[in-house]
């Protein structure tokens, strides 16, 4: 709760999110959305602290781009 916090307040940030995944009990799915990469470097500074980084045994990031975005609703 506390980074979902920290980054939805940080300049940039239009959405972030952690959920467990519903069929592997040990992996956390992260949902981040940024107006810029500049805005999401400034959040992340240099990393996970220490302990984080030992609790990850695994992780991949993607970065799209996104050329259109049309609403739905």
């Amino acid at each position: 709760r506390t980074v979902i916090e920290a980054a939805r307040r940080a300049p940039g940030c239009l959405d972030f999110h952690l959920s467990a995944d519903p069929l592997d009990e040990g992996r956390i799915n992260i949902h981040e959305h940024w107006t810029d990469s500049h805005a999401v470097e400034s959040f992340r500074g240099a990393g996970p602290a220490a302990d984080q980084q030992a609790a990850i045994l695994d992780a991949r990031v993607q970065q799209h781009r996104v050329a259109e975005t049309t609403l739905l609703t």
